[in-house]
């Protein structure tokens, strides 16, 4: 996949392009729908969206809380989702105030365009007064193809990166994943903490978060992670750890993966979160802890051979 950052880059291009459009926060399966569409025969399948999210230049503090934070995992997804050709464009107050037809303009004067694909919510230039009628109709003018996806839905309930966004925030992960196509994932080096969990006998993989990360429902939930090319399966903990007294508590990950032992300091993890198992809470005392984390090992392990 080739990856460019502004329009002049697209110059180079050898082929036309059909351009799938949108931020596709989470790349769910909505999102890969539109960017099947981009598929006109001898045309690369383009993706165009930005970085950072376009509120935060927009609305400065309204921003959503990103299910995909990282630009590089983002761009993986959408490779994998048959990405050819991606341009990440980066977003400010001078491309907010570019009209619609401005944008197309500068756009289609870059490079050869066979197609866009939107989704029907889709809104874009200045005010936002671009939308699928808008695209229908001046397509005729710049000559390609324009396709408009509908909302998808998977059992009554709209596959979208808010609701996705509330799913986690309610700990339906199972729901979540479903609407993601995989299951949900943080992506973290992993930190030194107190060694806490270690004199206990859980050893755990230490992750803050992103402040930009879409945060699931504090709790513990059954995890897995390839662990030196092994998928390992294990359980998470993800709040701020109401038990422990520390002067800093931002959230964080601590995943532990029974039987698995190494030196995880420094490297960057994949975990992936499958299912809810309990709320985060306050323990009596550390060895209630201990005896709760032994119950949640045991039930999130049990159906693993």
């Amino acid at each position: 996949m080739q990856i460019f950052h502004s329009f002049s880059e697209l110059r180079s291009l050898p082929c036309p392009v059909h351009w799938a459009m949108g931020f596709f926060d989470g790349v769910h399966l909505g999102h890969k729908r539109v960017i099947e569409s981009a598929s006109t025969p001898g045309a690369l399948r383009g993706v165009l969206t930005f970085h950072p999210h376009p509120l935060s230049i927009l609305r400065p503090g309204c921003e959503p809380r990103l299910i995909t934070p990282s630009p590089d995992y983002k761009a993986q997804l959408l490779a994998e989702a048959g990405t050819e050709v991606l341009l990440v464009l980066p977003f400010s107050a001078q491309l907010a105030n570019m009209s619609p037809e401005s944008f197309l303009d500068t756009l289609c004067s870059a490079c050869r365009v066979k197609g866009i694909s939107v989704g029907s919510n889709w809104h874009f230039g200045k005010g936002g007064v671009g939308n699928a009628d808008f695209l229908n109709s001046i397509s005729v003018k710049y000559a390609f193809n324009a396709c408009i996806s509908p909302l998808l839905t998977l059992e009554n309930d709209t596959v979208c990166s808010s609701r996705i966004r509330e799913l986690l925030s309610q700990g339906n992960i199972s729901q979540a994943n479903r609407m993601l196509g995989r299951p949900f994932s943080i992506r973290g080096t992993v930190e030194h903490g107190q060694k806490l969990a270690r004199t206990l006998g859980f050893p755990t993989a230490n992750i803050t978060l992103p402040p930009c990360s879409a945060l699931p429902r504090p709790g513990v939930y059954e995890v897995q992670c390839q662990l030196n090319s092994e998928l390992q399966h294990g359980i998470a903990n993800i709040g701020l750890r109401p038990t422990i007294c520390e002067n800093y508590k931002p959230t964080r990950l601590e995943a532990h993966f029974p039987g698995w032992s190494g030196d995880l300091y420094g490297r960057e993890l994949h975990v992936e979160l499958l299912k809810f198992i309990r709320p985060e809470k306050k323990f009596e005392s550390i060895d209630t802890l201990k005896s709760q984390i032994e119950q949640d090992i045991a039930g999130a392990t049990s159906h693993i051979q």
